[in-house]
C-alpha cells in the first residue's frame, strides 16, 4: 500500500509505498526543467519532513531509502530558477536553498538521486546532499555558476567537490563550467554508476530495494558516522565559504552575468 501526499504540494510529488519502505519525490516542474522555485525550495523541506514524521509515527523505522528524481525527460534540476533570481530576493533565496538542501543531507535514511538528463548548478549541489547519484549515461552534469559572476555556494560545493574529484579537478570544473556526460561523472567518481537512459529506473529501483532490506537502523548509524568523519574540519569550511559567497551577490559583476543570461549574449567582465 502506498500513500499519495502529492496534493499537498505544489511544485514537487510525494508518495511512500509502507511495503518496501521507500519513499519517493519527485521535483515537478519540467517546463522549467525542474528549477528550484522559491516554493519548491520550501516544499522540499516539508516533503522530507513527511518522511521523518512517518519514522516518528512508526514501529521502528519505517523509511529505508528515498529516491528523489525530476519529472519529465530533460532534466534532473537545473538549479535555482533564474526568473525568481533578484536583489530583493537572492538573499533569501540562498538561506532557503542552504535549509532544503541540508534537510536532504540530515535525513536519516540513504537518498539516491536518480538523474536523467540536466544536472547542473544546485539541481547538482542538491544530488551532492544525497547519499548516492545514479544517472543516465547521456546526463549532463556541471557547474555553470561561474559564468554567472559567482561560484557553487552555500552547501559546501567547494569543500565536498574535492573529496570526490580531487582539488586540482574540482577546481577546474567549478572554474571552466565545463559539463559532464553522465559515464565521465561516473568514471571520475562524481557519480556512484551510469546507466544506458533506458535502464536507470529499473537500476534505481533495484538499488533502492536492496538498501531498503537492510537493517535500517544499521544503515542510518553508517551514513550518520561517514558524514560524521566527513565533517571534521568540514563545517569551518562550509561557513568560510558562505562568507566569502555572499558579497559576490552585490557585484557589478554578478549584475552582467545574470543580465547577459537573460538576454542571451556573452557577458562583459568588469572585475567589479
Amino acid at each position: 500500500m502506498a500513500t499519495d501526499y502529492s496534493d499537498q504540494f505544489d511544485t514537487i510529488r510525494c508518495r511512500f509505498d509502507h511495503e518496501t519502505g521507500i519513499g519517493r519525490i519527485v521535483l515537478d516542474r519540467p517546463d522549467s526543467l525542474n528549477a528550484l522555485s522559491m516554493r519548491t525550495l520550501e516544499e522540499l523541506p516539508t516533503a522530507i519532513e513527511t518522511f521523518d514524521q512517518l519514522d516518528r509515527e512508526g514501529e521502528g523505522v519505517s523509511v529505508r531509502s528515498v529516491v528523489i528524481s525530476g519529472a519529465g525527460e530533460d532534466a534532473f534540476c537545473v538549479g535555482v530558477d533564474v526568473d525568481e533570481i533578484g536583489d530583493e530576493q537572492y538573499p533569501f533565496t540562498a538561506s532557503s536553498f542552504r535549509e532544503a538542501l541540508f534537510s536532504v543531507e540530515s535525513f536519516g535514511a540513504p537518498v539516491i538521486a536518480e538523474i536523467d538528463g540536466y544536472c547542473v548548478g544546485g539541481g547538482l549541489e542538491l544530488a551532492l546532499m544525497c547519499d548516492f547519484r545514479l544517472a543516465s549515461e547521456s546526463s549532463e552534469l556541471g557547474f555553470p555558476e561561474v559564468d554567472l559572476g559567482i561560484f557553487p555556494s552555500g552547501v559546501g560545493t567547494t569543500q565536498r567537490l574535492p573529496l570526490l574529484v580531487g582539488p586540482s579537478r574540482a577546481k577546474e570544473l567549478c572554474m571552466t563550467g565545463e559539463f559532464l556526460s553522465g559515464s565521465e561523472a561516473a568514471a571520475e567518481g562524481l557519480i556512484t554508476d551510469a546507466h544506458p537512459a533506458e535502464e536507470l529506473s529499473d537500476a534505481v529501483d533495484a538499488f533502492a530495494d536492496e538498501l531498503a532490506g537492510k537493517p535500517p537502523l544499521a544503515l542510518r548509524a553508517i551514513k550518520d558516522t561517514i558524514n560524521q568523519s566527513r565533517n571534521v574540519g568540514l563545517r569551518d569550511g562550509i561557513e568560510y565559504e558562505y562568507r566569502a559567497y555572499l558579497p559576490l551577490l552585490n557585484t557589478d559583476d554578478y549584475a552582467e552575468g545574470a543580465a547577459a543570461f537573460s538576454a542571451d549574449r556573452d557577458p562583459e567582465w568588469q572585475g567589479t
